[in-house]
């Protein structure tokens, strides 16, 4: 008995997932720790730096965990893009398999990030409570949107670098070289609000900073989300999307032979 597409979807990217987790950690004792490492590390080097060059604190905000969900919502967003753009290349192996396609590894890759951030924040999340951080959250839906649509707007740009990254083997290692920088101008560390007038128009043209400013808004009782765009945001989301879709489906067959 055939059996459905979906069906076969489901158990194709179930596989992948558990590969790609024993790929990713299974080889190192310590692979799973790195996932809590990473973040932890840029926000007391952060914090550190602002502790002393700029004070210790925000009024009415535990820095730390300002850096926490900021940190941990840009990371879901930068290691959605780049893994899928890689993900074509690591799996090639797996395309002889007529089930395996593509598109299949995206989804995979991007379900590992998500697992793996929700682990993180739920490390964060005991560690603050340990320490006695005020985590009080003001509109715990609007957090979990944001940190969904960072999520799938990852996924819109890694579908689409993904296809590019495969017949151009200079692209990948500029869009690698862009997400640095980027990190300094996505309000990680700072509120859109702090920023003088001039630098606040600049920087609202990156449409990362209104995902993260709509997380620290919806998170902090003494945050709003008035410089949030979500037309803008709806753009940079669907635009890639229907680009990326578009030209996987033109290629798929020469993503498969490459």
């Amino acid at each position: 008995m055939k059996r459905a597409s979906f069906t076969i979807f489901k158990a194709v990217v179930h596989a992948l997932v558990l590969r790609e987790i024993q790929t990713r950690f299974g080889s190192q004792k310590l692979g799973y720790l790195w996932a809590i490492v990473d973040p932890m590390a840029q926000i007391i080097v952060f914090a550190s730096i602002k502790a002393l060059l700029f004070g210790g604190s925000m009024p009415g905000i535990d820095y730390p965990v300002f850096l926490a969900t900021g940190f941990l919502a840009y990371d879901l967003f930068k290691h959605i893009t780049l893994r899928s753009m890689d993900a074509f290349k690591a799996n090639k192996g797996l395309f002889v398999y007529k089930q395996v396609k593509p598109f299949d590894t995206l989804v995979a890759r991007t379900i590992i990030e998500v697992l793996i951030t929700s682990v993180a924040t739920t490390i964060f999340l005991c560690i603050g409570l340990y320490f006695g951080f005020d985590l009080e959250v003001k509109d715990l839906n609007m957090v979990i949107l944001g940190f969904l649509w960072i999520a799938l707007f990852g996924f819109s740009l890694g579908i689409l670098f993904a296809v590019l990254a495969t017949f151009y083997e200079n692209f990948a290692k500029i869009i690698r070289l862009i997400f640095m920088p980027l990190m300094f101008v996505s309000a990680l560390f700072y509120t859109v609000e702090s920023l003088p007038p001039i630098a606040r128009d600049f920087i609202l043209l990156n449409p990362v900073i209104h995902f993260i400013e709509l997380i620290h808004g919806s998170y902090f009782p003494e945050l709003e989300t008035t410089y949030v765009d979500f037309t803008y945001m709806t753009f940079w989301t669907l635009i890639p999307l229907y680009f990326g879709l578009w030209l996987y489906k033109r290629s798929e067959q020469k993503i498969v032979m490459s």
